[in-house]
């Protein structure tokens, strides 16, 4: 169907595209076909390719991905921060099946136990915020990077999507990690295994800035300041937990076992 005025905004088409509202000058009438081919199938796979690139992108070439996305080349990016939320709910999903899979038949569903109130409230809030929780990597990582790195010119907000596109890597790799443990098998080399994803995740902390920055920084320098970047790091955590379990305690501390995101 064409037309001489945008159906959505009135404007007078003069190319394939309104140039007031963007909308596209040839609207199909839904039709069955054109629902299912057009609207239904075309849709699902653009938002695929967009997040098979995207999670590809975060897992290859972290910072560089992060530094295309900044200066201007985002079309065939999904937006970085909606994917680690679905990337999270993957990972919590598939922790909890795994969780369901490696329980036996006959085991006996036991209450957790708790050596104390502040523990329980700790263990809750892990439970019910963990979203939020893993999604502060974003922020204090920004913060640091902006702090080490200035000779890219970045702003705060730029750091942060250097930070977004890491977590995303990072998310993708627990996810994995998570579907590994499916297999009982596994669990006879749990430890290394365990071991194994964590350095795997320190290393990919590191690629990300070494990959955004590399090319402003001569090795001494780059590496000096990924490793102040990881001390920042562990005195933000290390601060973040005083204060929940401050918080937790009333400030008496004592006590405490932490069992985060279940």
């Amino acid at each position: 169907m064409t037309n001489t005025n945008c159906l959505n905004c009135g404007k007078a088409l003069t190319d394939a595209f309104c140039s007031g509202c963007g909308q596209k000058a040839d609207t199909h009438r839904i039709t069955f076909k054109n629902f299912i081919f057009h609207d239904v199938l075309h849709g699902t796979f653009h938002l695929d390719k967009g997040i098979l690139f995207t999670a590809k992108q975060a897992l290859t070439r972290p910072g560089k991905a992060a530094l295309d996305y900044i200066v201007g080349k985002r079309k065939p990016f999904y937006n970085v921060f909606y994917l680690i939320l679905i990337t999270i709910g993957l990972m919590l999903f598939t922790r909890h099946i795994g969780n369901s899979l490696n329980t036996s038949d006959d085991s006996i569903v036991q209450t957790k136990e708790y050596v104390n109130e502040a523990s329980k409230r700790i263990d809750e809030v892990f439970a019910q915020k963990n979203k939020i929780i893993i999604f502060l990597f974003v922020p204090f990582a920004a913060i640091n990077s902006f702090i080490l790195f200035k000779r890219k010119k970045l702003n705060l907000s730029e750091h942060a999507i250097i930070a977004g596109m890491i977590l995303l890597s990072i998310l993708l790799i627990s996810t994995f990690s998570n579907i590994l443990f499916w297999f009982k098998p596994i669990h006879h080399i749990g430890l290394a295994v365990s071991l194994l994803i964590i350095a795997i995740i320190l290393f990919y902390i590191c690629f990300g800035y070494f990959n955004a920055f590399s090319a402003d920084y001569s090795k001494f320098e780059i590496t000096s300041r990924i490793f102040l970047f990881f001390v920042l790091i562990g005195l933000e955590l290390l601060f973040l937990t005083w204060i929940l379990v401050g918080f937790a305690t009333n400030w008496k501390f004592g006590e405490i076992k932490i069992a985060p995101f279940g």
